[in-house]
């Protein structure tokens, strides 16, 4: 059976989020300098409050050193997304080596389904990592650390995957996700468990669990469900005054997917946030539609709101609905200029290569978010998320992988919507990519990054003067949007043009049209861009699963469940166990 020797010895716990590449590496990405933690903090809180040491540890802020890891603490959690899961592995394979316990979690392993093809992400972690919780990890880890000090057994800890002693593969059924209740019961994120903490500099928020939406190539609603378990409005904003509280922050981003979308809460919030004084300004993302409520505006502009993310995607009539996408063009175009009249700044979030589009249509995507206002954009090329309604349905076979055998899971470093890993009946891989490049090129030129720097914004102006300002602070917020607007622009402008120039990235380019023998060197060349630890690290398990053979699979059938644990009564550690 899986080992439980670590037993009581488990008091303080590591918890790891890995960057795409080791500390030290120049890994471009549309999100590089935007820095903020992610499941890490609401763990810590949980775990604190059941009575365990926590610390959080996040690749982008701090070099992760597996000998330093496994000195103090008695368990490492490697949480990863997708493009961060090769350095999980790794980290996770060498902290294995080291003696420490490793449970790996995260977004890669979200999934709620029980078919074979489900746990293809998870049983590749295994050759890892001992043991993989999949799905919520807010029941399954508390009962994973039950059945670590021998409270319970292996068996019953919903949505765990592990190895036992003779190489056999067990994937317990899933657990159920917590009601509005439970959730409602967790501890607010402890930001304080950071390890430095004070380089962040722009703090976030969730507090919203299921998007009533069904994006096909979304894999946040598969995860989290589709029906409301939010956090009360009261203790979100409680968790908002507990974050702001841990350092000087220069912004506040809500990272739920869809903010809005549940727009009873999403009011209750903003009058929160009003009545208790807070004086911070947010960013958060959300969909078109909830701009046709005014009062809802209103009460976010109130509250501090300055910024929408929005699932824009494509102003193509049959990509819109491939996707299952509830919006046109013209819907689009008046949320953004209702969002401007309210002296709201747009974010455009586009997706390039999605079934039925065409180099012509990206084009006229570009063009329209020019025309039409958007403030700042991104253009991301469309990606198989593993536990998507796309990955489910098999695209995940048709995706480009270029690294095969030892190095295949390496590929995941390429599923960041920077490269093109998905083709359509138009556009082949090197037009997905080209058309991405040519977006970010041409919405983010020099020309129209440094234009705003020199103009007022004319709609902030009037917003301004519309709630009661004098025309000389009126002129200030139109200028502060505009001189805004650039700095985002000339890091677009700038970040475009250095991810152009990054090795790994110019060679993955070149690799999708090549074959044969300049295929296989370029491979070659990728490869030598990448730390010669992580190669030896994929070649040694590669290795060993070769000579163990197919390993026996244990997994449940369809339609099991496992309720979750919830709340953990035995786990709790005692004020002398503590000490």
């Amino acid at each position: 059976m899986a080992s439980s020797t670590y037993d009581a010895a488990i008091r303080k716990i590591a918890w790891i989020e890995p960057s795409r590449l080791p500390w030290g590496y120049n890994d471009q990405n549309i999100y590089s300098g935007i820095l903020f933690p992610r499941g890490g903090p609401k763990m810590a809180a949980l775990l604190r409050q059941l009575g365990y040491e926590v610390e959080v540890i996040s690749g982008e802020l701090s070099p992760i050193v597996p000998e330093e890891i496994a000195r103090s603490f008695d368990l490492a959690c490697v949480s990863v997304l997708s493009n961060t899961a090769p350095h999980g592995y790794v980290l996770a394979r060498e902290l294995s080596k080291l003696g420490l316990p490793v449970a790996m979690g995260g977004y890669q392993f979200a999934h709620q389904g029980v078919e074979p093809h489900c746990f293809a992400t998870t049983e590749e972690a295994l050759g890892f990592a001992p043991y993989v919780v999949r799905g919520e990890g807010y029941a399954a880890l508390p009962a994973l650390l039950e059945a670590f000090a021998g409270q319970r057994p292996f068996d019953e800890v919903g949505g765990l995957s592990y190895r036992w002693d003779d190489g056999t593969i067990c994937h317990n059924p899933p657990a159920a996700l917590l009601g509005r209740d439970e959730i409602c019961g967790l501890p607010p994120a402890d930001w304080t468990a950071i390890r430095r903490v004070e380089a962040i500099r722009i703090a976030a928020v969730h507090g919203m669990h299921g998007c009533p939406r069904s994006c096909t190539w979304c894999a946040v609603w598969p995860r989290d469900g589709r029906r409301n378990r939010n956090n009360t409005a009261a203790a979100f904003v409680d968790e908002l005054e507990a974050v702001l509280a841990t350092g000087e922050y220069l912004h506040l981003f809500f990272s739920a997917d869809n903010f809005p979308v549940y727009t009873n809460w999403a009011l209750e919030v903003c009058q929160e946030m009003v009545a208790r004084g807070l004086q911070t300004t947010w960013t958060c993302q959300a969909e078109v539609g909830a701009a046709r409520n005014h009062e809802l505006l209103d009460a976010m502009y109130a509250a501090g709101c300055r910024r929408w993310c929005l699932g824009l995607e494509s102003i193509n009539p049959a990509s819109l609905k491939d996707s299952n996408k509830r919006q046109t063009a013209e819907t689009m175009e008046q949320c953004v200029r209702t969002l401007h009249d309210w002296g709201i700044q747009v974010h455009g979030m586009f997706i390039v290569g999605l079934p039925h589009d065409t180099p012509e249509t990206v084009r006229a995507t570009v063009d329209w978010a020019k025309r039409v206002g958007v403030d700042t954009c991104q253009f991301l090329c469309l990606a198989d998320l593993p536990g998507s309604l796309d990955y489910e349905a098999g695209v995940r076979e048709q995706s480009f992988r270029p690294f095969e055998g030892a190095y295949e899971p390496l590929n995941w470093l390429f599923l960041n919507g920077h490269y093109a890993r998905l083709a359509n009946d138009a556009m082949d891989l090197e037009r997905v990519q080209n058309s991405y490049r040519e977006s970010m090129g041409s919405f983010y030129s020099l020309r129209r990054s440094l234009g705003p720097i020199f103009s007022v914004n004319r709609a902030a102006m009037r917003a301004a003067r519309e709630r009661g300002q004098s025309w000389w602070r009126s002129v200030r917020e139109g200028w502060l949007y505009d001189t805004f607007v650039a700095a985002l622009r000339l890091r677009g402008w700038s970040g475009s043009l250095n991810w152009l120039r990054g090795p790994l990235n110019r060679l993955y380019m070149r690799r999708l049209t090549a074959d044969g023998a300049e295929a296989a060197a370029l491979d070659q060349q990728m490869l030598a861009t990448l730390p010669a630890k992580w190669l030896q690290t994929f070649e040694e398990v590669y290795a060993e699963r070769l000579k163990a053979g197919t390993p026996r699979i244990i997994r449940p059938a369809a339609g099991a469940l496992l309720p979750s644990p919830w709340p953990p009564q035995t786990l709790a550690l005692s004020a002398a166990e503590v000490a």
